[in-house]
């Protein structure tokens, strides 16, 4: 894992974690309309880090590392936590946890990706696509047809997002994601209510499997912002910089004044 931080002493520390196949430059074009007036910390987790080094285990023992980063280096506390996608289990877990000091969170597309019997052939089937996707991304033009379904984006968009993988992912951690993916809200589910959590659930209107998603992302916090985004598919607020600096900024003034 590692970290990097701008506006170091700026106002409010807002943590941001990214989505599977991605570093923490998946949010290097929002980030210099946030440090001007925030601290900002970008996270690359285990797996994704780019040394080959490291492989993504359990969104569990990725937050435990976040948790020691923010006790050794941000006074244990941070006022945002933003995970995007697959960030969501990551964010999702160290914001249970309570073992830090996180004022809010932002969950940015924590799609419900369950198919019951069929999780299996997923887990079988779509890390192994995904690896080969990552091989050749950067050539392509059009999105394969299922990751298309999957996002309902706008094709140039997700594939310019690609330029933040790191330049190297193992099947293996592909492998695991998925899996945590797939259990997340079995997780969820255990979690006892929380009305006082100050929590928003983020994703695009057109984004599919996220009736379910917010339905039981609202039981377990039933004072969320449910926000989606008009016109926007999966990940998609991520290629509108302004939009999601305005919408931060915007959060944090409701829920801290």
């Amino acid at each position: 894992m590692n970290a990097v931080e701008f506006g170091r002493g700026n106002g409010q520390k807002i943590l941001l974690i990214p989505g599977n196949m991605m570093c923490w430059r998946q949010f290097e074009r929002v980030i210099p309309l946030l440090e001007k007036d925030h601290h900002v910390i970008a996270v690359s987790t285990d797996g994704y880090d780019g040394t080959g080094e490291t492989t993504f285990t359990t969104a569990t023992a990725s937050a435990e590392k976040l948790e020691r980063y923010i006790r050794d280096n941000l006074g244990g506390s941070v006022d945002l936590l933003f995970g995007e996608s697959f960030g969501c289990a990551t964010a999702g877990m160290l914001f249970h946890r309570r073992s830090v000091n996180v004022g809010s969170m932002i969950l940015s597309g924590p799609q419900y990706m369950s198919l019951g019997p069929l999780n299996g052939l997923m887990k079988a089937i779509i890390p192994r696509n995904q690896y080969r996707l990552y091989g050749r991304i950067r050539d392509r033009k059009k999105l394969p047809w299922l990751l298309r379904l999957y996002t309902r984006t706008d094709d140039e968009k997700l594939i310019g997002q690609f330029s933040a993988a790191p330049e190297r992912i193992s099947l293996e951690t592909l492998k695991n994601a998925m899996h945590e993916a797939l259990k997340l809200y079995e997780a969820i589910d255990g979690f006892a209510p929380d009305p006082d959590a100050r929590v928003a659930i983020w994703y695009g209107a057109k984004e599919p499997n996220m009736k379910t998603a917010v339905r039981k992302l609202t039981r377990a916090f039933p004072g969320a912002e449910d926000h989606p985004f008009a016109g926007y598919g999966h990940g998609e607020i991520i290629a509108h910089p302004e939009v999601m600096a305005e919408e931060i900024r915007r959060f944090l003034a409701k829920v801290h004044g």
